[in-house]
């Protein structure tokens, strides 16, 4: 097979609006409550917008530095941000005509949005925008002395033309960060709901008294905030990281949407001013920024997914009991069908426990409350050795981690900030503790992050072990990690960027050997992103050796599937719903001896080469038969999963004569453990 061949692959930046796209038919599908609907047209606007600060400023950086090499599919950076702007412009145009068909919904419960601000409304909102609008809103009327001024990232702002004794003006209103985007009012029997951009419209001639308002028009900008912080800047990477923020927020431009009725002399002059072009431009036919959406879905709360409650682990103690408890079997759990509480909980325990005598983590993204860092805290004062290895590269919770670490280092923390140029993404505590006349190391390790918020909404594996060998690899991994060690032999643990990869590579041979001398070859593999080129073309080998191949694979996917020639084994499928699919999970037949992972790595590049990863096989039986069970329900979703033909993902419909699988929901109701 010529796996130089551009055809056998996908271009990451289409794929992952492929995956926004599946996101966005959450909004449309009829299965899910109507404010739930609005949650997914949020969530699609905030993807995009994230799309744009990082994907999209990529490109555009690679163009200016004259980079030519193309992608896995073949695609120059030129063409690709030529193909990307065009499938944006569809994508934001299917977004708007979703959105003004919910809204059509939302009329028949008697809220109505943005309705047309005639003569019934002028009360209210005259009130709404001088008690909450006026005195808020800075305008600034451009001359000599008062400059064009720098329009921040995600800022929404309106532009005005004036007219005053012959002479035409411009006005900028940049609204505060903080302003209420939405006013609701009740009418009757009616909920009237505007954006705080069409009150400011109505009513904008009371800013500009003894001027002529012409037109007044709402745009937002879109910047660059993947700056990359240089080595040279490192010596202090706390300062590094605030310089590098204050940086960020003024990065070049990616995206300006601007409303589709704005005059052409307007859009000129604030290209001119803001320093953008046409294919940077995003005429927007409706209301621009549906982010505020997330917060509009409060207004029905009878129009929301019911609210789920989690299982708990069973005969887990709250005391340092816990530790004889995972002495006795390792505790395994699926978040957030089950909950996270469990984890916080040991981390407490660990905490008032007297034996025990450090307790060592990872840290890439956290709550801001965390309960668990608070535990940390209490144990440093309390005199056991706590050591934290913080990533403060986590894109956009950066000044959440800075926060968290000079708060733990007051505390009496050690606080690293892992190794120079490799990103630290791996999921993973150590507790040490004395136990007779020797030390015992318990161990977590998980597919997600230690942030008890977000527990509540991505799905994720979790093993809490006191199992020896993976205590000791995961002390070397610490050590590593904080710079006292440099060599490693892993035993029980696969660790990017050292032997996750070689491992996985094994794996495969192996199914490729049991393929070839005619025995049963299946993998399974879940997980949220697969653009490796090399991991690929394994699977393609696989592919044609006779191996069955079922991919899970939540967003990006860089292969072909069901291809003649170099993917006729492989089976691609999407999960989207509720939740965000986020465990990786890997399963290889292994000629009847089936083994199964947990990991914290996609099969990305950066993952595999650039971060350090953890994979974790698992080898209780109950677990093992758990992890089959899971990957068998998710196998055969049938209301929530998209199937990937070629390079297309298409909707699977349901069958009449097929018992509806919606994954998810199956998994908040069944315990697997």
């Amino acid at each position: 097979m010529d796996t130089n061949k551009k055809e056998y692959y996908i271009g990451r930046e289409l794929s992952w609006l492929a995956f926004n796209e599946r996101v966005l038919s959450e909004a449309q599908d009829i299965h899910n409550p109507l404010m739930e609907k609005l949650k997914f047209t949020a969530i699609f606007a905030s993807n995009m917008d994230e799309f744009f600060m990082v994907r999209v400023a990529g490109l555009i950086e690679q163009i200016s530095a004259g980079y030519k090499k193309t992608d896995i599919a073949g695609y120059t950076p030129e063409e690709q941000l030529v193909a990307v702007s065009k499938e944006t412009r569809r994508l934001i145009e299917k977004q708007q005509s979703i959105f003004r068909e919910l809204v059509s919904e939302l009329e028949k419960y008697n809220v109505y949005f943005n309705p047309v601000l005639n003569n019934e409304y002028d009360e209210d909102t005259e009130n709404i925008f001088i008690d909450a609008v006026m005195s808020v809103v800075s305008p600034v009327t451009l001359d000599p002395a008062h400059p064009f001024p720098f329009i921040y990232n995600k800022r929404m702002s309106l532009i005005a033309a004036l007219e005053k004794q012959g002479r035409e003006y411009f006005s900028l209103i940049m609204l505060p960060e903080n302003i209420r985007r939405y006013f609701a009012v009740h009418k009757g029997n009616k909920k009237i709901i505007w954006t705080v951009e069409e009150i400011i419209k109505k009513h904008i001639q009371k800013l500009f008294r003894g001027y002529n308002v012409k037109t007044v028009n709402v745009f937002r900008v879109t910047r660059n905030t993947d700056i990359e912080m240089r080595s040279e800047e490192m010596a202090d990477i706390i300062l590094s990281m605030k310089d590098f923020l204050s940086r960020r927020v003024k990065g070049a431009v990616t995206r300006v949407e601007i409303e589709a009725d704005t005059p052409a002399y307007i859009v000129e002059f604030l290209q001119k001013m803001v320093n953008f072009k046409d294919m940077d431009t995003q005429y927007i036919q409706g209301v621009i920024d549906l982010t505020f959406l997330f917060s509009l879905s409060s207004i029905m709360p009878n129009m929301q997914f019911p609210v789920h409650k989690s299982f708990s682990v069973s005969d887990l103690p709250e005391n340092s009991e816990i530790f004889n408890r995972i002495k006795e079997k390792d505790i395994f759990f699926f978040r957030p069908y089950y909950s996270f509480s469990t984890v916080s909980k040991l981390i407490a325990a660990a905490a008032e426990d007297n034996d025990v005598l450090a307790i060592k983590m990872t840290l890439y993204r956290t709550n801001r409350d965390s309960s668990i860092l608070a535990s940390l805290v209490k144990a440093a004062k309390s005199g056991k050795q706590v050591s934290v290895v913080v990533e403060l590269k986590a894109r956009f919770d950066e000044e959440r981690n800075i926060d968290w670490a000079k708060n733990l280092e007051d505390a009496g923390c050690i606080v690293t900030y892992g190794i120079a140029g490799l990103k630290i993404h791996a999921k993973c505590l150590l507790i040490v503790r004395r136990e007779y006349e020797s030390i015992k190391r318990y161990t977590h390790i998980a597919t997600g992050n230690y942030n008890e918020n977000t527990a509540a909404l991505y799905t994720d594996v979790d093993l809490i072990t006191s199992d020896d060998s993976i205590g000791r690899d995961a002390a070397q991994l610490f050590n590593y990690l904080m710079a006292y060690t440099e060599e490693q032999q892993w035993k029980a643990l696969s660790v990017a960027p050292f032997n996750l990869r070689e491992n996985l590579y094994k794996l495969f041979d192996n199914e490729i050997k049991q393929a070839k001398e005619g025995r049963k070859a299946h993998i399974v593999m879940k997980m949220n992103s697969l653009i490796d080129k090399d991991m690929i073309d394994k699977m393609y080998e696989a592919s044609n050796a006779g191996v069955r191949i079922d991919l899970i694979v939540r967003g990006i996917c860089g292969l072909k599937a069901g291809c003649k020639g170099f993917s006729s084994n492989i089976k691609v499928r999407s999960i989207i719903g509720r939740l965000l699919e986020h465990s990786r999970i890997f399963y290889f037949e292994n000629a009847g001896n089936p083994r199964y992972f947990i990991a914290s790595a996609d099969m990305m590049p950066r993952n595999l080469n650039r971060r350090v990863e953890l994979m974790a096989e698992i080898n209780d039986e109950d677990f093992k038969n758990a992890l089959g069970k899971f990957l068998d329900i998710t196998l055969k979703d049938n209301m929530k999963a998209w199937q990937l033909t070629g390079d297309t993902f298409i909707k699977i419909k349901k069958t009449d004569d097929e018992e509806a699988v919606n994954s998810q929901e199956y998994f908040m109701n069944n315990r697997l453990i």
